[in-house]
């Protein structure tokens, strides 16, 4: 995703503007992955001293000991005296990463999680770490396996890899200082550091490492991975998407799904099959009685009305995404914006929601993000407009359905095929729509007129380059026959 850069701010000093620039540059560079970004902008992810402030610290406290005691039943490092570390070999400091895990659909907290770091900002390349770069699978993959699964009528099975960048070997030899409020019977961080044994969190390369371990573990039991996308992976009729630590299998029964797992458990990878899956990175998934598929994201939408202020009662709600008569542009004359609510927060989370199931507000999005790097009165207006809008149509999510009942116009097809809006698959046009929204609906977008038509080929964020991907992806495995 790209953000068009604003204009250079006018009246401040070079270093002011250099700071802005790369500001803004910074948030381009997050948001080109929504999933992370909106992780980054949860209010529910702290240090461990931002931990010990809150309410509930007591919770956090009981993780913080789980974790360490998990590390050490594991045989996850050894506890070695300072004067036994290499000269040159560096001591890296360790962070703890707390964190409150809330059910999706009623936005209660069913976790309290400790995660125990590596400080990866005081790595030194060359010294403790070289390669750092892990792929990460698309939404437009996560989405694809789903539609799959309508047209075939398979089945879906989620997994959860339990820890799993601490399943992978260390890289090499590593040494880390002992965590905040940890002490043991030998001694005190001033005398003795960890040796680590296991790949942990924090560590530039960790994720590189675990996705390297996990591809090989796949291979080893007959699995080719993907040409388009790195981290979905087929064997045979099966297919493997993997999201970090979070998978799904598509296969045609669950048996056959059943087996595949046990076969990973086997190799020593400790995972927990979930079955059918409720949700996935952050998206609620629900399985229709008449087969589709319903995404929906009402604890995010929920979270950024309460973010602007806007949870209350007798709320004004808005019948579409933005002003139509109001044009944005810099505002440099305007005052700046009074900050009453997190800016760059609000845009990552409504982008987060426009990139995954509400494509709806994507262009009004994009328009107020270009601004993110010195925002003014009007771009708080702006945005506080997209909640009222998301508070009543909260309901509302992407919807995948096989429509067998109808013939797609050759014309239409190619043009929906090349926005990557379509996947027509043979006799069977699958189309995403806006849940109990007409204008986004199957029927509509393959009836409506042209005018309508290109309405809603701009609201969805599919590109050329996505549809190629798709059909490349689609011809690749031969047990398909596609």
């Amino acid at each position: 995703m790209h953000y068009m850069a604003s204009q250079s701010t006018v009246g401040l000093n070079e270093a002011e503007d250099d700071r802005l620039h790369e500001e803004h540059l910074a948030l381009q560079s997050l948001m080109g992955n929504p999933i992370a970004f909106h992780a980054e902008m949860m209010g529910d992810i702290m240090y461990f001293h931002q931990a010990m402030k809150q309410p509930d610290s007591e919770e956090f406290v009981k993780a913080v000991i789980k974790e360490v005691n998990g590390h050490i039943e594991n045989n996850h490092w050894q506890l070695v005296p300072r004067s036994e570390v290499p000269p040159d070999a560096e001591v890296v400091p360790s962070v703890w990463a707390m964190r409150r895990k809330r059910n999706l659909t009623t936005n209660e907290i069913t976790k309290y999680k400790a995660r125990l770091n590596m400080h990866g900002g005081k790595q030194t390349y060359g010294v403790n770490y070289y390669e750092t770069f892990a792929p990460v699978v698309s939404w437009f993959g996560i989405r694809l396996l789903v539609v799959f699964t309508i047209v075939f009528q398979w089945s879906l099975r989620q997994v959860d890899f339990v820890m799993a960048y601490i399943q992978a070997p260390i890289e090499m030899d590593m040494y880390m200082e002992l965590p905040a409020g940890i002490s043991t019977k030998h001694g005190d961080s001033k005398s003795h550091v960890l040796k680590l044994l296991a790949n942990l969190y924090g560590q530039k390369q960790a994720g590189r490492v675990w996705n390297e371990y996990l591809v090989g573990k796949l291979r080893s039991i007959g699995f080719e991975q993907s040409k388009v996308d790195d981290c979905i992976f087929y064997r045979g009729d099966v297919v493997f998407i993997v999201y970090v630590d979070d998978g799904m299998f598509l296969g045609r029964c669950d048996r056959q799904l059943t087996s595949i797992i046990k076969e990973l458990v086997d190799l020593r990878l400790d995972i927990e099959d979930q079955g059918h899956p409720a949700d996935y990175v952050g998206v609620i998934i629900r399985k229709l009685q008449d087969g589709s598929y319903e995404f929906t994201q009402r604890a995010i939408i929920d979270s950024v009305i309460a973010d602007v202020g806007l949870d209350g009662p007798n709320i004004a709600t808005k019948p579409v995404p933005a002003k139509s008569t109001v044009h944005l542009h810099a505002h440099k004359s305007s005052p700046t914006f009074n900050g009453r609510f997190n800016y760059r927060s609000a845009i990552g989370k409504l982008n987060y929601l426009a990139q995954t199931t509400r494509p709806d507000i994507m262009y009004a999005t994009h328009q107020i993000a270009k601004y993110s790097s010195d925002p003014r009165k009007e771009h708080g207006e702006a945005i506080i407009y997209r909640p009222r809008y998301l508070k009543g149509t909260r309901h509302l999510g992407l919807k995948f359905k096989v429509d067998r009942t109808r013939v797609l116009n050759a014309t239409w097809t190619l043009t929906l095929l090349v926005l990557g809006i379509v996947l027509s698959l043979p006799l069977t046009p699958v189309l995403p729509s806006l849940g109990e929204v007409g204008s986004f609906s199957t029927q509509a977008v393959l009836s409506s007129g042209l005018p309508n038509c290109k309405l809603k080929l701009l609201s969805l964020p599919q590109k050329q380059s996505t549809s190629q991907c798709l059909w490349h992806f689609v011809t690749s495995s031969p047990s398909w026959n596609l």
